[in-house]
């Protein structure tokens, strides 16, 4: 019941408008507005475009992934699936486009299994590509202000990328850690299934090396997009600082504790920003851009959903 609760929408909800009640009370609102409105428009079109090229990029990743199965779909079937996905995903908890594009992936192929499979392995390798950026970014920075951080994010790393190698083996945990009535159930086979997916990507090493590589500049191209977005506000703040630290602040985005990344991710950003001096008004301001310009840029799915509903509707 508990755990029902946990993972529920409403829960998520709660917890987003609660974390957002607090900042905003902590924060003054004409401030955080004033700081919002001024961003410099030059640079807002420029993360704009950076977006663009993020989400082609992933899209090639997934496609690479797909096909690795002999799955065979086109590049604007997926493309179409990746969008359409990712805007339902906005009016959803945090993850519920990965859920919404393993769906619809499943009735392209129908293959259910794959398709999780296929959009596991894709946010495991993004997620790992990621944790790598803020190790290169901690080697570089220098920043003094950053050392209080060093400690706690060096965790999150760590731990982060221990599951997502562990999801490669998760086939073998599932079967020594899940009862064996369980496993003889419709759901039990379906989770063991989908792990043997996950596990086949193992030996693939020309797919994952192509997949990983495509990983590092989707993810490197997310934190030059906040950094754009951060000297759009004025802010003065190296490169390799966004590049040691905001790693952490975008994989609180993909966590499931959010709706559309309000919220607990912005508190993280908040939290980020600040052994550098930075006001909360600014800080606060940077992630109310980060999710306005990721909810913008799944426009095209909306388009394309409505397109679709009118063609067969």
């Amino acid at each position: 019941m508990s755990a029902s609760w946990i993972h529920s929408f409403w829960f998520r909800a709660l917890l987003s408008a609660a974390v957002l009640a607090y900042l905003l009370s902590t924060l003054n609102g004409r401030e955080v507005w004033s700081s919002v409105t001024a961003v410099d428009p030059w640079f807002l079109l420029a993360a704009i475009a950076v977006d663009a090229s993020t989400r082609a990029t992933m899209i090639g990743r997934w496609v690479v992934l797909i096909r690795a199965q002999g799955d065979a779909i086109s590049t604007w079937s997926a493309s179409r699936i990746f969008f359409v996905s990712s805007f339902i995903g906005t009016a959803l908890p945090t993850g519920g486009a990965d859920i919404a594009r393993a769906y619809a992936l499943s009735q392209h192929t129908d293959n259910g299994r794959a398709a999780v499979a296929s959009v596991a392995v894709d946010r495991i390798l993004g997620v790992t590509a990621l944790m790598l950026l803020a190790i290169v970014g901690l080697t570089v920075t220098a920043d003094d202000a950053a050392n209080p951080l060093r400690v706690v994010i060096t965790i999150i790393i760590a731990l982060t990328v221990t599951a997502a190698v562990a999801a490669f083996f998760g086939h073998s945990l599932t079967m020594r850690l899940l009862p064996i009535p369980m496993q003889q159930t419709t759901l039990g086979q379906w989770a063991i299934d989908t792990a043997e997916n996950i596990a086949l990507y193992r030996t693939r090493y020309r797919v994952l090396a192509i997949v990983f590589i495509q990983s590092l500049v989707v993810q490197g191209l997310r934190i030059f997009e906040v950094f754009l977005l951060g000297a759009g506000l004025g802010l003065t703040v190296d490169l390799t600082y966004y590049l040691a630290f905001m790693p952490i602040g975008l994989l609180a985005f993909m966590l499931p504790v959010s709706i559309a990344g309000i919220g607990v991710p912005q508190g993280v950003v908040v939290w980020l920003l600040q052994p550098l001096g930075i006001s909360g008004a600014e800080s606060f301001a940077l992630s109310t851009l980060i999710v306005v310009l990721g909810v913008f840029c799944t426009l095209p799915g909306l388009f394309l959903y409505l397109r679709n509903r009118s063609r067969f509707g």
